[in-house]
């Protein structure tokens, strides 16, 4: 008895900065109005500077059932960082490492994995706060006070907010029912039960280093699943196509991502719409799903030696020089190597890193000087062709070339033929992103990438 006493007590205790200072329970993943949260080490004692200067303070945590392991926390997550300090942080739910103890441990391995964030394009700094206001409203504000985020909640009669086992932060009237809940509101990435519903989209990061969403993002529309550039029109690089549904969504479940109709049965009795196989998830472990600034969707999940990726769920044909920016705006892919597509006319945006892509020596605009097109056969563009700005059928080379001439929105035009080139077909691209080395063996077709220049000269490539 007195050895168990003797245990808890040391388990209570915290070594903070030198001190000795009581630490939080073990598993305190529940909040109720009004309850104020500072981001600083003071305010909140359970907090962790990380081996790479990530810095995770938690104000909710909920413990993983088997009493340590990678658990979900709610507070101010900073991972994003040049060099320390760590000065921009996330209100956030993130997966963190425990032990036994309840603590957030693993500086090395465990760098705190964000899957959900109030803030993501409007870090808050040191002395920022979070509150569960009397009437019912989550806010963040800045250190000087200015409100960042809330969730909306004012008035609707919240009671509670609490971090589920699954990672959705929930607010929660009386009765025990959702009043909001992140997993509503996803940012870029989903947790194993979370949904993407009709209308929602997954947002890409900018960068490995910029929190702020991209143009990049995944959405389910009636009939498909699909990932997108956000562009003029939206140019389409995944696409899995499903017959009919209204307000169609996708969920992700232990070993699927999945695509279900609300007008039919429970999902139980009802196969999906559509189906990606996935691997499931390990005993005792956390799984997410990630879309990233590279396009790529990315399973990842915690193993004793840290956080790895263990599935890329979009596979695109024919392979991955198909993703939009591989290779930056007008940059070429091959063999995963990029370069430009054309020394006389194109420039790398940065010679040391191919993979930012290239910009046109003379670039031109609408209602600008004359435009012509630089020809360049065995390239390819990863445009969906439904998605293109125009689509024209059955027509010769000439003709793609003259339309894009004509139509002051066209950046570039794709020619696709078969064995006679006076008669393919001609997708109009209002900008240009990654491109691809054709690869006809493979493909089963020809394909010429049109690009618009300036006509400040015309060489005999060019039209």
């Amino acid at each position: 008895m007195a050895l168990a006493l003797s245990l808890s007590l040391s388990l209570s205790l915290l070594l903070v900065g030198g001190v000795v200072v009581r630490a939080q329970p073990f598993d305190y993943p529940t909040a109720k109005p009004s309850t104020r949260w500072a981001n600083t080490d003071a305010s909140l004692p359970h907090h962790v500077t990380y081996a790479d200067g990530s810095v995770a303070r938690a104000a909710l945590l909920r413990l993983n059932p088997a009493g340590y392991g990678p658990s979900y926390a709610f507070g101010f997550f900073c991972t994003n960082h040049q060099a320390p300090p760590c000065a921009e942080f996330l209100l956030a739910v993130a997966v963190v490492y425990c032990n036994s103890g309840g603590l957030m441990t693993s500086v090395v391995a465990g760098i705190p994995q964000v899957v959900w964030s109030a803030n993501r394009g409007q870090p808050v700094g040191e002395g920022a706060s979070a509150e569960l206001t009397a009437a019912g409203d989550l806010v963040l504000r800045s250190a000087t006070g200015a409100v960042v985020w809330s969730s909306g909640t004012a008035g609707r009669s919240v009671a509670a907010m609490a971090v589920t086992r699954d990672g959705n932060l929930v607010l929660l009237d009386a009765r025990n029912a959702t009043v909001w809940q992140s997993f509503d509101h996803p940012t870029d990435a989903l947790l194993v039960g979370q949904s993407l519903r009709a209308g929602a989209r997954l947002v890409a990061n900018s960068s490995a280093a910029n929190w702020s969403a991209s143009r990049l993002y995944l959405t389910v529309a009636d009939d498909s699943l699909s990932a997108y550039v956000d562009a003029k029109p939206p140019q389409r690089y995944y696409h899995l196509g499903f017959s009919k549904a209204a307000g169609a969504y996708a969920t992700y479940a232990n070993g699927s991502l999945a695509v279900f109709d609300p007008a039919a049965a429970p999902a139980a009795s009802t196969p999906p719409l559509a189906t990606i196989q996935l691997p499931e998830v390990g005993a005792g472990t956390v799984q997410y799903m990630r879309l990233e600034h590279d396009g790529h969707l990315r399973l990842y999940e915690w193993n004793p030696a840290g956080w790895a990726p263990v599935f890329d769920v979009l596979r695109l044909f024919p392979d991955d020089c198909a993703f939009p920016t591989v290779c930056g705006a007008y940059g070429v892919c091959t063999d995963m190597q990029c370069s430009c597509p054309d020394a006389a006319n194109f420039r790398a945006v940065d010679f040391r890193r191919p993979n930012r892509g290239c910009v046109p020596t003379a670039p031109v605009a609408c209602g600008g000087p004359p435009a012509r097109l630089v020809s360049l056969p065995g390239l390819a563009y990863f445009n969906d062709p439904a998605t293109s700005l125009k689509a024209l059928e059955r027509v010769s080379d000439a003709a793609c070339r003259k339309a894009c001439l004509d139509e002051c929105r066209c950046a570039a035009a794709q020619f696709v033929y078969g064995a006679d080139a006076g008669d393919g077909f001609c997708y109009l691209q209002s900008e240009v992103l990654s491109m691809e080395t054709s690869r006809p063996e493979v493909v089963h077709y020809n394909s010429t990438m049109h690009l618009k220049v300036r006509a400040t000269r015309r060489p005999s490539a060019g039209f």
